[in-house]
């Protein structure tokens, strides 16, 4: 695995990927958070046993009451697609894009912000809440675990508000030379005017100016993001596969 891949996914699993309690597995690794066990990213298996079958995967992750299998090896990713498909389980495939290049566009970075948790709680529920999946339930866990990354690792929340009120907002963590910049939103009455691009940019500098000699984020391997985010300088460094019901 190439070196700042590798760096990038010890990273997250501090941090965007955290687990209170991580254990051996036959598979790899279980990681499970009691504080918020509906937080796929927080209750998983972290899969290592490239051979390992889609089916003994899934009773792995139902024995250990996790909600995801995570798949860093893109070849055995790619191996159990089939096969988690035929299962019923749904597939989430990712990209790591480091931040290699200046921008193609320029930027208003200075519409960026930083600004207390607490100020971006109300716009992470209604987004969450949005969603046909999102629940109360769920909304207070992945608003904790938001708390419960900032104890781990040095956290940022950045925003663009717009008289006086939320428009758009990102979160970079930084530590150890590295930074992740994660959950880049802009609210849907307020796109198509260059927030997002100026939170990526506005992040990376900051990092930058922090000491990181890494800086990356997470992508949908399939969704418009990823071309936003290759014209603000990110070229793809790796790619991981998550499996879920």
């Amino acid at each position: 695995m190439p070196d700042e891949l590798s760096r990038a996914f010890a990273f997250m699993a501090l941090g965007d990927m955290f687990g209170t309690n991580v254990r051996p597995s036959a598979f790899g690794l279980a990681v499970s958070s009691k504080e918020v066990p509906l937080r796929r990213d927080s209750n998983y298996l972290l899969v290592d046993r490239t051979g390992a079958s889609a089916v003994e995967l899934a009773r792995e992750v139902e024995r250990l009451h996790l909600r995801a299998v995570f798949v860093r090896d893109e070849r055995t990713g790619a191996r159990l697609e089939r096969e988690f498909s035929a299962l019923g389980w749904k597939l989430h495939r990712g990209v790591i894009m480091a931040h290699h290049r200046e921008p193609e566009r320029s930027s208003a970075v200075g519409l960026v912000t930083e600004v207390e948790e607490q100020t971006l709680r109300p716009v992470r529920r209604r987004t969450t809440l949005d969603y046909p999946w999102g629940t109360p339930v769920l909304a207070d866990q992945l608003l904790h675990a938001k708390v419960l990354i900032s104890q781990r690792v040095e956290t940022h929340f950045l925003a663009v508000l717009v008289a006086g009120e939320v428009a758009a907002y990102a979160d970079l963590y930084v530590g150890d030379g590295l930074a992740q910049i994660e959950d880049v939103l802009t609210l849907e009455e307020h796109r198509n005017r260059g927030y997002a691009s100026a939170l990526v940019l506005h992040a990376a500098d900051q990092a930058r100016r922090a000491g990181a000699t890494l800086v990356f984020l997470a992508a949908d391997a399939e969704d418009w993001p990823r071309q936003l985010y290759e014209r603000l300088g990110f070229d793809a460094i790796g790619g991981y596969v998550k499996f879920f019901t």
